[in-house]
C-alpha cells in the first residue's frame, strides 16, 4: 500500500500524467469500435474472391446475376451473406442496381465498392459477365494475399516498436535510476521524474503514431496514445519505487 500511495503521489506531481490517466480508459474504449470495424471490413474483402468465383460459376450455368447473388446470400451465414441477403430483400422494393449500390455502401469497403462499380459498368456495356467476374476473382485473390502479407509484416514491426518504446525503455530507465540512485545511500534520483515522465510519455506517443502510420491507420492510432503513454509512465514510476522499497 505504501508503494501504491507513493506512486499516486508521484503521478499527481506530473500534470501531463494527471490529464492522460483519466483519458486512457475512454480513449481505449473509443478505439475498440474502429478495430471491430476494420476486422469486419477485412472479412468482407477476404470473402470477395470466393463470391466473385461463385457468381462466375452461376452465370456459366445459365443463371442471372440476381439469382446468383440470391444463392450466395442463401448459402453463406457470414457477414457477406447477411449484407447480400438484405440487398436482395431491398431489391424487391427498389431496383437491383440500387440494391447492389446499397450493399457496396453498407460494406464500407473501398475494394467492394470498386468491384460493384466494375460489375455495374460491365452490365451497362453488355460485357461477358462470367469472364469479368472470373478475372476479378483471380486478381482480388492476389490482392488479398498481398494485403494479408503486408499486414502480417507490418503488425510484427509495429508490435515490436511498441514493446521497445512503451515497455522496455521505461522499464530499463526505471531499473537503472532505482539501482544506481538508492535513497538508502543518499543518492536518490527521484527528482529526475519531472524530466523522465514527459520524455517517456512523448516517446510512447510518437511510437504509437509511427506504428499506426506503418499500418496505414494513423487516425485510429491516436485513440491509443493516452493508454500507451500512461502505461509507459506508470511502469517507469512503479518499477522505480518497487526497487527502491525492496533495496532499503
Amino acid at each position: 500500500m505504501d508503494i501504491l500511495w507513493t506512486i499516486y503521489e508521484l503521478v499527481s506531481n506530473s500534470f501531463i500524467l494527471v490529464i492522460l490517466l483519466p483519458l486512457a480508459i475512454p480513449c481505449t474504449a473509443g478505439a475498440i469500435p474502429g478495430v471491430i470495424e476494420r476486422l469486419r471490413r477485412r472479412d468482407l474483402e477476404s470473402a470477395l474472391p470466393e463470391v466473385l468465383e461463385s457468381i462466375s460459376t452461376s452465370i456459366g450455368a445459365g443463371l442471372g446475376l440476381q439469382q446468383a447473388l440470391t444463392d450466395i446470400a442463401r448459402n453463406r451465414d457470414d457477414e457477406t451473406g447477411k449484407l447480400l441477403g438484405r440487398a436482395i430483400q431491398r431489391s424487391k422494393a427498389t431496383t437491383f442496381d440500387a440494391a447492389l449500390a446499397e450493399y457496396a455502401i453498407n460494406s464500407r469497403s473501398v475494394i467492394i465498392q470498386r468491384v460493384i462499380n466494375l460489375i455495374t459498368t460491365a452490365i451497362e456495356q453488355d460485357a461477358p459477365l462470367q469472364e469479368v467476374t472470373n478475372s476479378m476473382s483471380i486478381e482480388y485473390d492476389r490482392l488479398n494475399k498481398l494485403i494479408n502479407l503486408r499486414e502480417k509484416e507490418m503488425n510484427g514491426q509495429s508490435v515490436l516498436l511498441l514493446l521497445l518504446m512503451c515497455l522496455l525503455l521505461p522499464g530499463v530507465m526505471g531499473f537503472m535510476f532505482a539501482v544506481f540512485g538508492l535513497a538508502s545511500v543518499g543518492a536518490y534520483w527521484g527528482h529526475i521524474h519531472g524530466v523522465m515522465l514527459p520524455y517517456l510519455m512523448a516517446s510512447a506517443a510518437l511510437s504509437v503514431i509511427v506504428s499506426g502510420r506503418m499500418l496505414g491507420r494513423t487516425k485510429q492510432s491516436l485513440w491509443w496514445v493516452p493508454f500507451w503513454a500512461s502505461l509507459s509512465a506508470v511502469l517507469y514510476i512503479g518499477l522505480f519505487e518497487a526497487i527502491q522499497a525492496a533495496m532499503m
